[in-house]
């Protein structure tokens, strides 16, 4: 999501300065800048992510982002709000340069003082406008962000921008589809005669991928046990693995998978039926 949320600033500062392209525009570290000659450039930098102090109101936008989902067969449950807090800089040949293009870019930024959603790449939208809060002075001390990154201070805009996180798409759809299809038949034939008027247990699920905290990719045949049960499987060649049939509680996985460190993880199910983990094995 962090990415997306890049990509758009990118999209609204080349359109509305007088940089041509978002090809101006790079989201490296500040400490590195471009070749001499390649012309003024923008740099957009994420330095600090948290979870967002006030709470997002996305009212109908949520309720809309679910109802799309479901009715694609996918579940998209709300999404956890973040703050995430970007440094913007400016490169030019000369300190006037510079401060022409920070210029710019203030101007066309306050003239938003939110993302709206017709302005977002595709995997942002859903969710309503974007709450942006845009300032010379940042929510961290300025001295600390600079030494920080190794940097001498420098003339920047500060951005604080509230953004959806959700779980991975490819993984919900992949433990509900079970759910569904299970529902499906049972919609179907009725349970214990009492034909349409029948009572339906939603399953509860504890679903996850396994990686490797080297490489970040996913490992297969990792067993994972449910502690204090019998129940237990592999994960498949993309690292997912789901358990079905559970009650609400608190539960223990117990992962093992040959060339790694044995690892065991807490997980909680509660109200919203399902608990997701990403989880990643250290090698031996």
């Amino acid at each position: 999501m962090f990415v997306f949320v890049l990509q758009t600033l990118a999209e609204i500062l080349a359109g509305g300065t007088s940089l041509t392209s978002t090809e101006q525009i790079d989201f490296s570290h500040p400490s590195t800048r471009r070749e001499e000659g390649a012309g003024p450039t923008l740099n957009l930098y994420i330095y600090d992510i948290r979870h967002s102090k006030q709470a997002q109101q996305a009212g109908r936008q949520v309720e809309r982002n679910i109802t799309r989902h479901l009715q694609s067969g996918a579940v998209n449950w709300e999404p956890t709000w973040f703050d995430i807090s970007v440094v913007l800089t400016a490169w030019d040949r000369t300190t006037l340069g510079e401060h022409h293009f920070l210029s710019e870019a203030l101007t066309v930024l306050l003239r938003h003082q939110a993302l709206e959603e017709e302005f977002l790449v595709p995997e942002l939208r859903g969710y309503g406008s974007l709450r942006m809060v845009i300032g010379i002075q940042p929510s961290l001390e300025i001295g600390g962000i600079w030494g920080a990154l190794h940097v001498p201070l420098r003339s920047a805009i500060y951005l604080t921008i509230s953004v959806p996180f959700n779980t991975p798409p490819t993984a919900t759809p992949l433990v509900w589809e079970r759910i569904f299809d299970q529902r499906n038949k049972m919609d179907g034939y009725g349970i214990e005669g009492h034909g349409s008027n029948q009572i339906i247990t939603r399953r509860v699920v504890i679903g996850g991928y396994v990686k490797s905290a080297t490489t970040n990719l996913p490992l297969l045949a990792t067993k994972v046990t449910l502690q204090g049960t019998t129940k237990f499987m592999e994960s498949n060649k993309e690292g997912l693995f789901f358990f079905e049939n559970l009650e609400r509680g608190n539960y223990v996985l117990n992962l093992n998978c040959p060339g790694y460190l044995p690892k065991n993880v807490n997980a909680l199910v509660d109200n919203q039926g399902y608990t997701f983990k990403e989880i990643f094995l250290t090698p031996e």
